[in-house]
């Protein structure tokens, strides 16, 4: 018994000097875990059959995009209900931009800039409305995108879509890209959440008419917000483009950016690591259960319906909790 006691009591001591360790590190303790995450996500993407390697791919582009929604509807409180439209932009625009003799890597700051101007002029118009209206504003301004994805033929090629230039050497290069651009997506949110932009945004998300008259420029810091987010959507469409190599206008349509938003609030909304783990079950569950989408988004639904009961944080909000439970308790002094 005694040894047992002994053994425990060096487990815990051994656990509460790495605990003091990772705490001296501050905040590049957090950078350097994104990092190692991203290491293993690289490795699982390049590993993997091809079917495996695909899901992980969907997963880490809509971790992409919905880590730029992060930005206004975690750290803001606003339901941006239009990052579908901003994703879609990205993958048109750079596609596009390809067929018009742009190499890929000049397309994607290209469609970046296309998508925030659009999050600019949304913004502009519903940055002053509250709630239920910001919502129906952004998912109008989505279902107009999708609109004219669908009806600009002679650009877009309507419902038949468009045929996207590869733009790497090959796979392997591609699926390098995927890894590193989801770890500095989820490393900028973490950077963004710590910076003076994310301290407004959740004197915003506390309090609006607060914040406002303790002197924080609401529509300027949303407008900001919004279109960080847009940003980043693009850069996630860009990928989704060369990963399927065809993009039609279903894969944007408006409904699409309340599934992002329903991906973001069960992984843990304002959480660096939500959007990755509302991806997993939001796409990655229907993927490799190979469900049609109408079945999937029906499993969708009932799963954020289960998360908003159970566990009104999301996942995150469970792992917070288990690991106070695994923390080792101090000892008597």
């Amino acid at each position: 018994m005694h040894e047992r006691v002994s053994g425990r009591s060096a487990l815990d001591a051994r656990g509460a000097l790495v605990s003091r360790l990772l705490a001296g590190l501050g905040p590049a303790r957090d950078y350097l875990g994104i990092a190692l995450l991203g290491v293993v996500l690289w490795l699982l993407l390049a590993e993997t059959n091809a079917f495996y390697s695909s899901v992980l791919a969907a997963i880490l582009i809509w971790t992409i995009a919905t880590s730029g929604l992060n930005i206004i509807a975690g750290l803001g409180g606003y339901p941006s209900l239009v990052q579908g439209a901003f994703y879609g932009i990205g993958a048109y625009g750079s596609a596009i931009a390809m067929q018009w003799g742009q190499p890929y890597w000049a397309a994607v700051p290209e469609a970046m800039a296309a998508a925030a101007l659009l999050g600019l002029v949304i913004g502009v118009v519903f940055s002053r409305t509250r709630g239920q209206y910001f919502a129906i504003g952004m998912l109008f301004s989505g279902l107009v995108v999708a609109l004219i994805l669908n009806n600009w033929r002679s650009l877009t090629h309507g419902a038949l879509g468009l045929t996207v230039e590869f733009g790497f050497a090959n796979i392997d290069q591609l699926n390098v890209a995927i890894a590193a651009t989801a770890t500095l997506a989820l490393g900028f949110f973490r950077f963004v959440s710590r910076s003076r932009l994310g301290w407004r945004l959740l004197t915003i998300l506390e309090n609006e008419d607060l914040a406002e008259h303790i002197g924080v420029p609401t529509t300027r810091t949303k407008l900001t917000g919004l279109v960080l987010s847009a940003a980043i959507g693009a850069l996630a469409g860009t990928l989704i483009g060369q990963y399927n190599g065809t993009i039609s206008p279903d894969l944007f349509d408006y409904f699409v950016g309340f599934v992002m938003f329903v991906a973001l609030s069960v992984g843990g909304a304002g959480r660096v690591l939500g959007p990755l783990l509302g991806s997993v079950f939001i796409v990655g569950v229907p993927n490799l259960l190979n469900l049609p989408s109408g079945i999937g988004l029906l499993l969708a639904g009932l799963i954020f319906v289960g998360v908003s009961i159970l566990l009104p944080g999301g996942f995150m909000s469970a792992i917070d909790a288990l690991l106070l439970r695994l923390r080792p308790k101090a000892g008597p002094p």
